[in-house]
């Protein structure tokens, strides 16, 4: 699809959000209780508003907010509302200081306001802006399944899940290979065979404890092994990936389109995890999602719901999308409902989110 910028960016306002989460979530590397929100709102000179933002897991968001404050907004007035253009220009303006961390994570919440900025100037929900469609999008839950949780809870939640209608369940694994083959046996016997089950480590293995966890469950149906090894360390991945007979998800903590591009090109994933607000926005995701689609791989994005919807709808290539948390939730002034386990685009031009009544939460 195709357009021509008349509008221009006007304002850009910054704010930093903190929310609590009810209890701490648990996986193999950390501990976390808040999420950090970082948020850009965009005025077009024409008044159309966007909301752009990204997030952090509880440190990292003043600074973040800080980096957008000096760097980032002095450079917007005057833009088009051309996502493309303004991310393009951003990041030429951010080389000097690194295209990853903070630097990636600014420009993103930039990009997703000029693309929420765009639907308010077209009228068109996002993800009929990317050439897709409002169908529900199918999700896993894994809400159920942190670290914390012993075998009965797991059992539990396994079983509500079905209950809801959710397409699958991920858990986390990474705290011992004994405790983890116990607490997966566990849960793949109570949820229904037609359910997916996937693990995620989170970086926390060796290439010999992955391989042992994954032989000694041999016999279990699993969809996936998430993220079994340490960030960025690609031959080791595809070394694995060659051994074990279950597929290798990684993505969420690639930080731009170059990890991917090299993570596919060394056969080191069968699963695509890019998250929006972490590898830069909405801009490279779908350079992501075409670049895995153009070899034959599946996307399953990471975290932010609401967004995700849109964006799994302009592609072919979205088996699912993950159902992380609520937590984003507390933000939203109407949040989009999951329904039989499923998440519907809202209609609303652009991607539909509004921070009103937030300021509970808002970090002065």
């Amino acid at each position: 699809m195709s357009w021509t910028a008349t509008d221009t960016i006007r304002t850009a306002d910054t704010n930093l959000y903190r929310v609590p989460n009810e209890q701490a979530l648990e996986d193999a590397t950390q501990s976390f209780d808040t999420l950090e929100v970082i948020a850009v709102t965009l005025e077009s000179e024409d008044g159309h508003r966007g909301l752009g933002f990204t997030y952090t897991i509880g440190r990292g968001g003043a600074a973040t907010k800080q980096f957008l404050d000096d760097e980032l907004v002095p450079l917007l007035e005057g833009q088009p509302v051309a996502p493309r253009t303004v991310r393009s220009n951003l990041r030429g303006e951010t080389t000097f200081i690194g295209r990853e961390g903070i630097s990636e994570f600014a420009v993103a919440a930039v990009d997703v306001a000029v693309w929420d900025l765009l639907g308010k100037v077209t009228g068109l929900p996002l993800c009929e802006l990317l050439g897709g469609s409002r169908e529900a999008v199918r999700m896993y839950e894994t809400d159920g399944g942190w670290l914390q949780y012993d075998a009965n809870t797991l059992v539990e939640n396994a079983r509500r899940i079905a209950e809801d209608g959710f397409a699958g369940m991920k858990m986390k694994v990474g705290s011992s290979v004994d405790r983890d083959v116990e607490r997966v046996q566990a849960v793949r016997d109570a949820l229904p065979a037609d359910l997916d089950l996937m693990l995620d480590a989170n970086c926390s293995y060796t290439v010999p404890e992955a391989r042992d966890l994954t032989g000694r469950l041999d016999d279990v149906a699993i969809t996936w092994l998430e993220e079994p090894l340490p960030k960025g360390d690609y031959a080791s991945y595809a070394d694995l990936r060659e051994r074990i007979d279950v597929p290798i998800a990684t993505g969420e903590n690639f930080y731009n389109e170059t990890q991917f591009r090299q993570a596919i090109a060394q056969d080191a994933v069968d699963y695509v995890q890019p998250d929006v607000c972490r590898v830069g926005g909405i801009t490279p995701w779908m350079n992501v999602a075409e670049q895995a689609a153009a070899t034959g791989l599946a996307v399953s994005p990471h975290f932010i719901e609401p967004l995700h919807a849109h964006l799994a709808r302009a592609v072919d290539n979205v088996p699912y999308i993950e159902h992380h948390s609520t937590v984003l939730d507390e933000l939203l002034a109407d949040p989009v409902p999951v329904e039989d386990g499923k998440i519907r685009p809202p209609d609303r031009p652009g991607h539909g989110m509004a921070f009103e009544g937030a300021s509970e939460y808002r970090v002065d």
